[in-house]
């Protein structure tokens, strides 16, 4: 008798433990990486409290030039889901796919069409509300492909994602429609999208790299362009480099206005807790000041 009851404890024991592990993997959220800041804001909003969102760059890191470690490509490769941008940002995103990975992965770029400098594609697409929205809805299918059954929160999280996106857009065009002054300064090409969605024509001291160097005979036609057309005010980008603005703005007297790539947050993004929304609001107040 002792020995069957001993027998019935074990069997009990064991059926707990097995409905414990089961409850526990029901109950698991997926795990979803992010490649650099922007997607990640925009997925941990459409994701809510049904995924666990990280982001493979840190927030405050840009994304130029940033290479994953092999430390960092064993821990996102244990994900379900990654999202990258593409169009060349993120390329370092084929090492994680080469690593065994079982994640899926997500290029939140595509149905966005691309500005090319020769053969070369801006990446910097997240920059225009339009392409924003269509981001976020490459966020929200990834989403939903992988977690199907929480698809309905995913797709009211979306719709009110989107029309904060949507809205802002609507900002853009209007404010920026009306505007005396079309032609706006910056460092590097980031904001080609925004010129192109907004009717804008954008004049950088570099190509695409934030990391490159502006030559002599550049800053003098720029120089010359902000006194031909009579510019009040430069970008400096947030963050970037700021010394070839600054000489520039000695140079005409045209005042700096702070323009963020929001490729990354900065100490003071961090500090007051500003999200993409509210960093492309205040991208919008300054353009707008700039340009009337």
């Amino acid at each position: 008798m002792k020995k069957f009851s001993l027998f019935l404890v074990v069997l009990l024991i064991f059926g707990l433990t097995a409905c414990g592990a089961k409850t526990t993997n029901e109950s698991s959220k997926p795990v979803v990486y992010a490649s650099f800041y922007p997607i990640y804001d925009l997925t941990a909003k459409i994701a809510g409290d049904k995924a666990e969102v990280k982001t493979i760059i840190p927030q405050n890191v840009g994304p130029h030039g940033w290479e994953p470690t092999t430390k960092d490509i064993a821990e996102i490769s244990k994900s379900n889901l990654i999202l990258y941008l593409g169009m060349g940002l993120d390329s370092w995103i084929s090492k994680i796919k080469d690593s065994g990975t079982n994640a899926a992965f997500f290029e939140v770029s595509n149905g966005v069409e691309p500005i090319k400098s020769g053969n070369v594609v801006n990446p910097h697409i997240w920059l225009s509300p339009k392409s924003a929205q269509i981001i976020a809805k490459n966020i929200k299918d990834a989403l939903q492909k992988t977690d199907a059954k929480n698809k309905d929160y995913y797709e009211k999280n979306y719709e009110a994602l989107n029309g904060k996106l949507a809205e802002l857009d609507k900002e853009y065009k209007n404010e920026l429609s009306n505007t005396k002054q079309k032609t706006f300064i910056v460092f590097h090409s980031a904001f080609d999208y925004i010129a192109r969605d907004y009717g804008l024509n954008e004049i950088s001291l570099v190509g695409m790299s934030d990391e490159a160097e502006p030559s002599p005979a550049r800053m003098s036609e720029v120089v010359n362009l902000i006194k031909k057309e009579n510019i009040k005010y430069i970008f400096r980008e947030e963050p970037g480099p700021t010394k070839p603005i600054e000489v520039i703005s000695q140079e005409t007297g045209a005042k700096i206005l702070p323009l963020n790539t929001i490729g990354a947050l900065t100490n003071e993004d961090i500090q007051k807790k500003a999200d993409f929304i509210s960093l492309m609001k205040e991208n919008l107040d300054n353009l707008k000041k700039a340009l009337e």
